[in-house]
């Protein structure tokens, strides 16, 4: 039986007087799946009253309800915050499959009786659940026929939609954190893109930071925005502080200025820092788009002592490709790969056996010439100086090529180091 079938039908006590309409179910928890515990009923244009299951017949054939008692002993059934009324709370709401990582709309509600109780089994969301909601089942499966197509049905097990927070007059999108955890967080990240925009913090909130961090740097930029604005600041500081920097300052550019100053209160003061720096530097330039992690080592250690140094940063695989190499000052004075570093003998000093002359860029330099720069020297990043040639960062080609790429074309550059 599906809710659709049921809403608007008419309510009748046992003496075959009309008492309303059907317009709703609500359903409590149960050892297994929800159970519908009481029947809204309207009387008039504007008395609703929730009455309990106990007060009501259910012909399982007819699919119709009817009081079992007079209307003087109807009992009233008073909702709780653990309860669903399905016609409020989810027709017609989004909820996420998890299993085709998308979100979909409610279009009906399936009931199925068993021992004398009606049961929540799953939900529509298919295009029959709409026809059915605008009475036009009938004449769609006699066109199916004539012109041989089929429609049909997507119901999701109610087991397979566990992403409601129940409240009564309201319905909260709340994935469960373990199964949001098993998937890739580029799906999930695609998930939260087609979210409402008041439920993609709740979301969030339920993956752990490391996880929402990598969720967050998949969505869309207009999207990021929104989700730190809603996240409470000391939530959204962790999350930005397990991004990269530079992708922390986008997301900050991108938000209110007062959100802004709150989220880098929470942050601890080197992160805060780094991140502040970035957001110095303006858009569509090298500094802006650079990243603050990376590793440097001065030109006076070996190769064995910039081994063991990689080996206590435990640097991300974007930043470790290239090791620069700086003097006392900060200034960049070479460059070397990791092979240069692992045939190297490991009493050598890495002056020895950098390469002095360094391909770099300048905080000012336009995207542009940043991406022209690493396609003319088939580099996976470059490093960015100031006017006084001290290090400030890098841009890897990755990070270059989505800001010059258009939009829609962004998401499909690979993450080389993922």
């Amino acid at each position: 039986m599906y809710l659709s079938y049921v809403l608007g039908q008419v309510i009748k006590d046992p003496e075959g007087r009309e008492l309303g309409r059907l317009d709703d179910l609500i359903a409590s928890p149960g050892p297994h799946l929800p159970v519908i515990s009481a029947v809204v009923v309207k009387v008039g244009k504007r008395d609703i009253r929730n009455i309990a299951w106990e007060c009501f017949n259910y012909d399982e054939e007819s699919e119709r309800f009817s009081l079992a008692v007079p209307v003087d002993q109807v009992k009233q059934y008073d909702p709780t915050d653990e309860d669903l009324f399905l016609k409020t709370n989810i027709m017609d709401k989004q909820i996420v499959d998890v299993h085709d990582y998308r979100v979909v709309r409610v279009n009906d509600v399936r009931i199925e009786p068993s021992g004398g109780r009606l049961y929540l089994v799953g939900v529509d969301t298919g295009v029959r659940g709409l026809l059915r909601r605008m009475g036009l089942m009938h004449i769609a499966d006699k066109l199916a026929k004539i012109f041989k197509f089929r429609l049909t049905s997507q119901v999701i097990a109610w087991h397979d939609v566990e992403a409601f927070e129940r409240g009564v007059g309201r319905l909260k999108l709340k994935v469960s954190a373990e199964r949001l955890s098993a998937l890739h967080p580029s799906d999930i990240a695609r998930i939260v893109n087609e979210l409402d925009p008041h439920q993609r913090a709740d979301v969030m909130e339920t993956l752990d930071v490391e996880t929402a961090a990598e969720v967050l740097s998949e969505t869309h930029p207009d999207v990021q925005a929104q989700i730190v604005e809603d996240l409470k600041d000391e939530l959204a500081a962790d999350i930005l502080a397990e991004m990269e920097p530079d992708e922390a300052a986008d997301v900050l550019g991108d938000i209110s200025e007062e959100k802004r100053e709150e989220i880098l209160e929470e942050m601890k003061p080197e992160e805060a820092e780094d991140v502040k720096e970035l957001l110095a530097y303006p858009d569509k330039t090298a500094g802006g788009l650079m990243t603050t992690e990376y590793v440097a080592v001065s030109k006076d250690m070996t190769a064995q002592q910039t081994i063991d140094k990689i080996r206590e940063l435990e640097p991300d695989a974007e930043t470790i490709y290239y090791i620069y190499v700086v003097d006392s000052a900060g200034h960049l004075v070479g460059v070397l790969s990791l092979r240069d570093l692992i045939v190297a003998k490991p009493d050598t000093p890495v002056e020895d056996f950098m390469t002095k002359k360094v391909i770099h860029v300048h905080t000012d330099a336009s995207v542009e010439d940043v991406a022209q720069v690493l396609t003319d020297y088939n580099l996976l990043a470059v490093p960015v100086v100031d006017e006084e040639n001290r290090l400030q960062g890098i841009i890897t080609v990755d990070d270059a090529l989505e800001e010059i790429l258009p939009e829609e074309s962004r998401k499909r550059v690979p993450r080389i180091w993922r």
